[in-house]
């Protein structure tokens, strides 16, 4: 079949609903790019095949082709048509930019296009393929697992980086019945508008390029452009607006911060080119270099991927349709005190650290030092039940979703379970219990400035002692008795008041310099040591204001009644947390610090021993 006898298609409204703009996209209008990566890649890993064990491989690639390839002269004509109703109808001006913007780009001889193909997928068998391309709000996802979709419209958010508004699909698959199958169709969301080759006819918002029968073209009728090497799925975004001076790095950044788990476990693998730009992959061997190159700050997923990579699994028992969840607890390292709850194929869902999007969280404690969680369903059951609670963008977790009191109350009281659980493995890891009962004591807000009244896990305290140096003044030279020899009497005065006797030298003296006095305690105040690891610690305190610099070294305490010598523990590393302008510098063990401002200052430590139980002394 020549390309002559495929054309685009808009079926008469005939009375029908008259969509002005389709709200399914809106969903993903925020964020475009990262939702776009979001929805392609889960969609992908949805559809891995079975018992391929190697990675799921999604290409993205920009470039450059003839506007003919999708007919462009037609789809011209209703672009134009629906133009002209926005004009004269007085719609809002965002919506005759968005057609004045199409006709624009249709008018060049070329047209940008992201093509984003899958391999080692089950591509897009009749089911599945009327699910992405004919259905709206429909669901079939039989891969690998439990799928993650659940609302059918995911697939909207590739219109969002179209300025036609235009998307193509093309699929691969091999059928028992039929054997190699391969078919494509195009697929534009519009608003209703008059026909340009009927007048007096509306047609409906949607539209299809496809054979002269309505049906997708088939084997040789698809143009290689759009045809597949291998089994697998391809969606083609035409007039390519990426809204981002930097695409490639946009979609690089949104894999490693949505899919470092499934990156991770060696189930993803996705590689980003372009015409006119050195490629990037993104699998596990580059994923470290990404999280290092991409971001200025590291962002909060890389201490998920720390947690992921270098933690223990702990799972929880059973908690009723959630199952047993993992958790993976990463403590210390500036971490964000988050909870992210990561969906089995290895995408994550959210990390908030609001009840409301992201149940499974629990409220962090006072004293829990800096930590990253992870937590995962162990079964399939536990992830596609807490996956009907997901909100369309898949971005978020509340039982509100749930169309039944009932099950809403059910679901509350698991996820109250799990977060308990969770609270206790975190516990667990943060070493909170080794130090005893705990108390709820107002009073220590004092002695723990960055203590919130108002948190939850006030009910529970840890408290490390800390000692600091008091060293008493020198005692004044004793003046020596002119005659030396011992009293006879050594009995105390017997006059109550006795006179003070005069100066046996009456004469004046020029004055002197200030006898030593009592030093102070330490040029530090109002200090915190709390331990984050067997040889990390965190160490507060305020600067005296009269200091020009603080020498900081860490002794146990103790050894003076056990009459052992007390080794300082050395410093071998640390940073300045907060605040930023603080120059530190390591000699010998002892970190020393010039002060620039009389505020809290925060450092992170490790040390050539561990830390144990010590209670220490700070100076």
């Amino acid at each position: 079949m020549s390309a002559k006898s495929a054309d685009w298609q808009f079926p008469p409204r005939n009375g029908g609903i008259d969509f002005v703009q389709d709200p399914s996209s809106a969903h993903f209008s925020d964020a475009p790019m990262p939702k776009l990566v979001r929805e392609v890649l889960q969609n992908s890993l949805d559809a891995r095949e079975n018992g391929i064990y190697e990675p799921v491989v999604v290409k993205f690639r920009s470039t450059q082709i003839d506007r003919q390839l999708i007919g462009a002269t037609q789809l011209y004509k209703h672009l134009t048509a629906c133009l002209d109703r926005a004009k004269a109808e007085n719609h809002h001006p965002s919506v005759i930019r968005l057609y004045e913007n199409a006709c624009k780009t249709l008018r060049a001889k070329k047209v940008l296009c992201l093509s984003i193909t899958d391999s080692r997928t089950t591509g897009l068998s009749d089911s599945r393929w009327n699910a992405l391309v004919v259905q709206e709000g429909a669901v079939q996802k039989p891969g690998v697992g439990a799928p993650g979709g659940s609302y059918g419209i995911g697939k909207n958010a590739v219109f969002n980086v179209s300025d036609i508004r235009a998307v193509f699909y093309s699929t691969r698959y091999v059928n028992g019945r039929e054997g190699r199958v391969e078919k494509m169709q195009g697929k534009a969301t519009l608003m209703s508008h008059p026909n340009p080759d009927n007048e007096g006819e509306d047609v409906q918002h949607i539209g299809f390029y496809a054979a002269q029968n309505g049906e997708p073209l088939v084997t040789t009728e698809i143009h290689d452009f759009f045809r597949l090497d291998e089994p697998g799925a391809g969606v083609f975004v035409m007039g390519f607006n990426p809204r981002s001076s930097n695409w490639m790095k946009g979609v690089a950044s949104a894999v490693v911060e949505n899919f470092f788990d499934a990156i991770h476990k060696k189930t993803l693998i996705v590689e980003i080119s372009s015409d006119d730009a050195e490629s990037i992959t993104v699998d596990h061997e580059t994923i470290d270099q990404l999280f290092e190159g991409l971001f200025s700050k590291k962002p909060d997923a890389f201490y998920y991927y720390k947690a992921i990579r270098d933690a223990e699994r702990m799972p929880t028992p059973d908690i009723g349709k959630a199952g047993v969840l993992n958790a993976q607890v990463l403590i210390g390292f500036g971490a964000p005190r988050r909870t992210a709850y990561v969906n089995r194929n290895g995408m994550l869902i959210t990390a908030s650290r609001e009840q409301k999007d992201n149940p499974i969280a629990p409220r962090g404690k006072s004293l829990w030092p800096d930590y990253a969680a992870v937590v995962t369903p162990a079964t399939d059951e536990g992830d596609t039940w807490i996956r009907s609670m997901e909100n369309p963008s898949h971005d978020s977790i509340s039982s509100d979703q749930l169309p039944e009191a009932k099950q809403q109350r059910q679901a509350n009281r698991i996820f109250a379970d799990a977060r308990r659980e969770l609270r206790e493995i975190i516990d667990k890891k943060a070493d909170i219990s080794k130090y005893g009962d705990t108390s709820n004591l107002d009073e220590l807000r004092d002695y723990f400035p960055e203590l919130d009244p108002n948190a939850e896990g006030n009910r529970d305290l840890t408290i490390t002692p800390i000692a600091l140096p008091n060293p008493s003044p020198p005692a004044p030279s004793p003046i020596p008795d002119p005659d030396p020899r011992p009293d006879p009497d050594p009995r105390p005065n017997p006059d109550p008041d006795p006179s003070p006797h005069p100066d046996p030298d009456p004469r004046p003296h020029p004055p002197g310099p200030p006898g030593p006095g009592p030093l102070r305690r330490a040029a530090i105040n109002k200090q915190r040591y709390i331990p984050v690891g067997n040889t990390e610690a965190i160490i507060s305190f305020v600067p005296d204001d009269k200091s020009d610099e603080v020498k900081l070294a860490l002794t146990p305490t103790g050894g003076e009644r056990r009459g052992e010598r007390e080794v300082p523990l050395q410093i071998i590393d640390a940073t300045v947390l907060s605040p930023d302008n603080q120059k530190i510098s390591l000699a010998e063990g002892v970190l020393s610090l010039t002060p620039t401002a009389n505020e809290r200052v925060v450092i992170k430590i490790a040390t050539n021993d561990t830390l144990g139980d010590f209670a220490v002394r700070i100076g």
